[in-house]
Parts: structure tokens; sequence; C-alpha cells
């Protein structure tokens, strides 16, 4: 699923369309190799092969050409397609999606050390991208807190990614370690499906 895009690069011709996507995948392989603080915007323009200026008429600054890299990384990870739920508890799949935003971290560390920094953007289109990218990243677990009230849905959604954000920064910072990671997430989650097991018995 491509980020949204604005009416004016929806107006772009088509080859433009391949080349702003060239300096896309351009800046998304070198976001895999390296942290995004120590990438330089004329780095992405030579590893695209076009020149400073060109880039620039695609994306105002590094923030905002980033933003659509994480986007467009992140939102298959929300996808709703989830056979892999199939006979699980609201409980156990609530843990089973925290452990595979942990193990994505795990595959791909910078990604999510450039969204900590994206989301502290001042940048307001680059702050709205991020909105959307939580709104989207947020809505598999909103899904499994359905049978609550909408208002608590959305707080419990909030606290649960809260969380995992927290644990993604002292991974990211060494504070933590993926097994110590896994095990406080677990028992957040413990703590979470006593309320969905409340709920459930009050629905029964």
């Amino acid at each position: 699923m491509a980020a949204q895009l604005s009416g004016e690069t929806l107006e772009l011709p088509a080859y433009q369309l391949v080349r702003r996507q060239r300096i896309l995948d351009a800046a998304k392989s070198l976001l895999k190799v390296n942290d995004y603080e120590s990438i330089q915007i004329r780095d992405v323009a030579a590893e695209a092969n076009v020149a400073l200026g060109t880039l620039y008429r695609y994306f105002s600054s590094k923030e905002h050409l980033y933003a659509y890299v994480v986007y467009d990384w992140a939102v298959p990870l929300g996808d709703s397609n989830q056979s892999w739920a199939e006979g699980l508890s609201a409980t156990d799949r609530v843990r089973q999606l925290l452990r595979m935003a942990l193990a994505a971290f795990e595959r791909r560390p910078n990604f999510y050390k450039a969204i900590l920094v994206l989301r502290s953007t001042s940048d307001p289109e680059v702050s709205l991208l991020m909105h959307q990218l939580g709104e989207v990243l947020e809505a598999p677990l909103r899904e499994e807190f359905s049978m609550l009230e909408p208002e608590e849905a959305g707080d419990i959604t909030a606290m649960v990614w809260c969380v995992l954000m927290d644990l993604v920064a002292r991974l990211a910072a060494g504070d933590k370690t993926m097994d110590e990671a896994h095990r406080i997430a677990d028992r957040f989650v413990r703590m979470v499906g006593l309320r969905l097991q409340e709920a459930e018995l009050g629905n029964s």
C-alpha cells in the first residue's frame, strides 16, 4: 500500500513517477545498512543516480523523503490478513501482534529508529504521514479490543502502542535485550488479557 499522495504527486507524468520511485528505493536501500542520522540527502541522490536538485523537486527535505520510505515499509505490517490468528484467543492474538512487531524491529532496526525520530518532527506534512502510519498500525490491535466500549478500546490500543514503542526505543538504545523485551511485552499482554476476559464474560 503506497503512502497517501498529494494532488501534485498524482499529477506527475509517468516518467517522473518512475524517477520518484527510484529515489524512494534508493533511500530505502541506504536505510537497510545505515542509521537514519548518518544518511545525507546527497547520498540518496547519488544512490538514485539523480542530481540533488532533481531529488528536491520530489521531496522537500530528508524528513519528507524518509517519512514516505518508512510509511511504505511499515504499512504491510498492519495488513488485516491475519490467517495466522485463526483459533487463537484475543489475548494470544495481541501477544502475537507484539511479537511480530518486535521481530520486524529485529530484522530492520534502522527503520524503527527512523520512525522514532520522525514522530517528533515539526514538519506538518511529515507529522500527518506519521499520524496516518500510526492509525494503520494500530488498526489490528483496535480490532482485538472491539468487544470493549470505543473509548476504552482506543485507550488500551494507545497503551499497547506506547509500550511497544518504548520497548523499541530501549532496544535501539541497547538498554534491553530482545528476550527482555518479549518478557515485558508478554507480562503487559497478560494484564490486558484480564480485562479482555472480563469483557468476554460480561458479554456472554
